[in-house]
């Protein structure tokens, strides 16, 4: 089946838009004819499965009303005509269509997901796949919708906690390059002829050489800071960056804390849906999001299949808390390891919450004492020069 777009007009003259999948162009046209539509324009839309994303609301929208839908006793293929339904006139509507379309094709629900790789990732698919085989798609979809909303959580956070640094660090470059550009300059004409201060004669001649070369240095910073982006981006450099990144103070615990919360949450969503431990611990890793956790989370997994125990292997890593394989290996002792795992995920995302904060409570006096001393040394270097009251008469 493919995915088709098209424009019309109704026999009342009004015109309307919207998609439908057909097995061919021909057939297309046929189920529009059939509406009694004229057709103004009609085209299948190529790649759309590889290009379009949801935003984690409306992937939350979706599987928390596919829970509630479920719960109900709703045939799936019903459920998602009613989604379908409810987001007609949204921009992403072909989605829901096509997912409708192929289950009611007689398509399981986990392969139609694993058509959109871009939104529904391999642990969300594999759930919905463990639910379909089980008969507990409502209890997945509660899980999945309780996870995302979790997830959502923590992002808002992050990005919450990042609004007031950043305002406050573009804040900081305006106010330097107002001082430099602007206040210096018009204050030289004052000081020309006058005995000035060292400090004075510094700040005078880097406001001149920014005027001068203020293009050339933009230039420069913005292109180093492209190629700082492309390196990280790449597979390489996102690898040294993410080493550097865990070992600096507070953001490599930032960066540890938020890898476990996803790495426990994730494995003990798997374990609680009848997922085996080690294909459950080899999709886990695949959501660390941290190639370096990934790569020791590979190690773990290995050493799984000749034997080992989860708790004695993650202990080995460096990477991992002393108190995560602790608290696996008591879970694993108790036959009870999906309830530890929640409970370790609720515990680093408390820590989390924590020491976002803490760096939020350290970054903004530190950036707010940084332009302090940046205006008062331009304003002292300023006013040195008018504190001797004699040379300023004459």
């Amino acid at each position: 089946m493919a995915l088709f777009q098209y424009q019309a007009v109704t026999a009342e003259g009004k015109k309307m838009r919207g998609s439908l999948t057909a097995e061919s162009f021909e057939s297309a046209k046929e189920q529009l004819l059939k509406k009694r539509l004229f057709i103004t324009a009609l085209k299948q839309k190529i790649g759309y499965e590889k290009r379009v994303k949801l935003s984690p609301e409306d992937l939350l929208g979706f599987t928390s009303a596919m829970a509630q839908l479920l719960k109900s006793s709703l045939p799936l293929y019903d459920c998602l005509v009613a989604i379908e339904e409810k987001f007609h006139n949204h921009r992403h509507h072909p989605l829901f269509l096509d997912l409708r379309d192929m289950v009611g094709q007689g398509r399981s629900l986990s392969y139609a997901l694993g058509k959109y790789p871009k939104i529904f990732d391999t642990i969300y698919a594999s759930l919905v796949e463990s639910g379909e085989e089980t008969a507990t798609l409502p209890e997945i979809f509660k899980q999945l919708t309780l996870s995302l909303s979790k997830q959502n959580k923590l992002r808002k956070q992050v990005s919450s906690a990042m609004v007031y640094p950043a305002f406050l660090g573009v804040f900081c470059i305006v106010v330097v390059i107002g001082l430099f550009t602007f206040l210096i300059p018009s204050m030289k004409d004052l000081l020309e002829g006058r005995p000035l201060h060292p400090m004075t004669e510094m700040v005078l001649g880097l406001s001149d050489f920014l005027r001068a070369n203020g293009s050339l240095i933009g230039a420069v910073i913005l292109t180093v800071v492209f190629s700082c982006i492309l390196f990280i981006r790449s597979k390489g450099g996102k690898h040294h960056y993410e080493r550097i990144a865990l070992k600096l103070p507070l953001v490599g615990r930032l960066k540890t804390q938020a890898v476990l919360v996803r790495f426990c949450r994730s494995f003990a969503v798997l374990l609680s849906s009848g997922i085996p431990a080690h294909r459950a611990l080899t999709l886990a890793g695949r959501v660390m999001n941290h190639s370096a956790f990934e790569a020791a989370l590979e190690q773990v997994c290995e050493r799984m299949m000749e034997g080992g125990k989860i708790s004695e292997e993650i202990g080995k890593s460096p990477l991992f808390p002393p108190m995560v394989s602790r608290m696996i290996a008591t879970g694993e002792d108790s036959g009870n390891l999906e309830a530890m795992l929640f409970h370790l995920a609720e515990m680093y995302e408390e820590e989390l919450e924590k020491s976002l904060t803490q760096f939020m409570n350290l970054l903004q006096p530190v950036m707010i004492l940084i332009l302090g001393i940046i205006v008062g040394f331009v304003l002292l270097s300023v006013l040195l020069p008018l504190t001797d009251v004699s040379s300023f008469l004459n």
